[in-house]
């Protein structure tokens, strides 16, 4: 059974109305959100400025309203993002319409001074007058694919796993965009910049029993009630996986989280402790966490902490074996039979059939010979997990990948040093030997890679650190 404020955040998502302050035929801020909700094809969209309606201007092809009384239909949710002087009157507007919640994008808050503090608890007492919630101020708000409720334009209409909780709003942006060609999609994002009313706990405890959320992935800068937070991460992260980049490290970072929103960041050994004593997955920057979101989509968790390393080029594999090291992971001792079927296999000179495998060049010209390595390597009980470090990702591997980790059941992290997405244009002779995926088809081969616990890294510490994710939290959660 879910509760009273599981549900009210619930209806959030959920408006069958939308109106939004501050749209101009000239464009800014205000037009660019209600593009957003034109993009995703939401029903029903209400543009408000009292000098294009007077006129009666359309803005984007939409009739414009003057205010919300003047909307027939139900409004349950508003964006605002309008001067800070206009937030009190139009959210007294907002109860008057029976709102639910409203989505404060503007910023000059608690994030600026001690009177903008004392200005957001004014915005929230009219809320509470109201039995209305609001998201932010200086945030984006939130974007749910299901029920084509958004906070950018060109946002993917397909839900996916994880949801998303982020302090900065450009962030919350910045990984939706490169989440689209990497395979991964959305159940909820939400950017509630200073949580004046609803905070991160809120959101945190809801995607928590969120049915459509199996991953939850957060950037955090400062949070309000830690106490609380611990409670719900030891509940959350029995059920779900928690992924969050907490900034604020240093001194230099702690005031410039305070001075974006106002946060309280904290001491941050102390959270690293928290975050452990939990499981809880700590990324320390936007590669990592898109790199870590797409293993944990649908994770393969290992038996044990044995990592077995395979390269073509021989500098990678040291530097791997280098970074499974520091980071608790070991490297597997090959079994003796699998030694000797990778002697049949990979060629005498300039190989090694120890851990880490080195395959030499020839895989460049014979990818039956990498394919035949790796099926032998995968199959040793020895090994729980894998290492392969590839030049360019073709699509023969990405089939011989699923394919091997479906019989397998082990994570595989792949390291390639030429982006999956990259061009073959203008590569001249090589351009046979080195033909990444095309474009078109990358997000969906990604897509199948991730939801088959085989995950693709930039660099072999980015993949040895997601392994050891995967390890720890499979150990945690028993």
């Amino acid at each position: 059974m879910v509760s009273e404020s599981w549900k009210e955040i619930d209806d959030i998502f959920h408006p069958r109305g939308v109106a939004i302050f501050g749209v101009s035929r000239k464009g800014g801020l205000g037009t660019l959100l209600l593009q957003g909700y034109i993009d995703m094809e939401f029903p029903n969209i209400y543009p408000i400025n009292p000098k294009a309606a007077e006129s009666g201007n359309k803005i984007l092809g939409l009739d414009v309203f003057p205010d919300l009384k003047s909307i027939p239909g139900p409004v349950d949710l508003v964006v605002m993002s309008v001067h800070p002087k206009l937030v009190k009157e139009l959210l007294i507007q907002c109860g008057e319409k029976s709102v639910r919640a409203v989505i404060l994008f503007t910023a000059g808050f608690g994030e600026f001074d001690e009177s903008g503090k004392e200005r957001e608890r004014e915005l929230v007492e009219i809320a509470r007058k109201y039995n209305m919630r609001l998201i932010g101020p200086n945030c984006m708000g939130i974007y749910c694919p299901a029920t084509r409720v958004s906070f950018f334009p060109a946002l993917p209409k397909e839900s996916g796993p994880v949801g998303f909780i982020s302090q900065s709003g450009s962030i919350a942006n910045l990984l939706c965009f490169a989440s689209i060609l990497r395979g991964i999609r959305y159940s909820k994002m939400i950017s509630f910049g200073n949580a004046a009313d609803l905070n991160f706990n809120d959101f945190f405890e809801y995607l928590g029993d969120d049915p459509e959320t199996r991953v939850i992935a957060c950037y955090l800068e400062g949070i309000k009630d830690g106490q609380h937070f611990i409670k719900l991460a030891e509940r959350i992260s029995k059920k779900k996986p928690i992924i969050i980049w907490k900034v604020g490290e240093t001194s230099s970072g702690a005031r410039a989280a305070a001075s974006h929103t106002g946060s309280l960041v904290g001491n941050y050994s102390l959270w690293t402790k928290i975050f452990d004593k939990n499981g809880i997955v700590v990324v320390k920057n936007h590669q990592e966490l898109i790199e870590t979101i797409g293993a944990f989509t649908n994770p393969c968790y290992p038996q044990g902490n044995s990592v077995a390393i395979i390269s073509g080029p021989g500098g990678p594999a040291v530097s791997s074996a280098d970074a499974c090291e520091m980071n608790g992971l070991k490297l597997a001792k090959i079994s003796p039979e699998t030694v000797q079927e990778l002697s049949k296999i990979i060629p005498e000179f300039g190989t090694s059939s120890k851990n880490p495998i080195d395959l030499g060049l020839q895989i460049s010209f014979d990818s039956n010979l990498e394919r035949k390595a790796i099926e032998a390597v995968a199959r040793d009980p020895k090994v729980d997990m894998l290492l392969i470090y590839l030049g360019v990702i073709k699509k023969e591997h990405v089939k011989n990948l699923l394919r091997i980790q479906k019989e397998v059941q082990k994570p595989i992290a792949i390291v390639t040093a030429i982006d999956i997405l990259t061009s073959s244009k203008g590569m001249g002779p090589v351009r046979n030997l080195f033909t990444p995926v095309p474009t078109r088809k990358a997000s969906r081969f990604l897509a199948e890679m991730n939801a088959n616990g085989i995950s693709l890294h930039m660099t072999e510490q980015n993949a040895a650190k997601t392994l050891w994710h995967l390890y720890h939290y499979g150990i945690k959660k028993g």
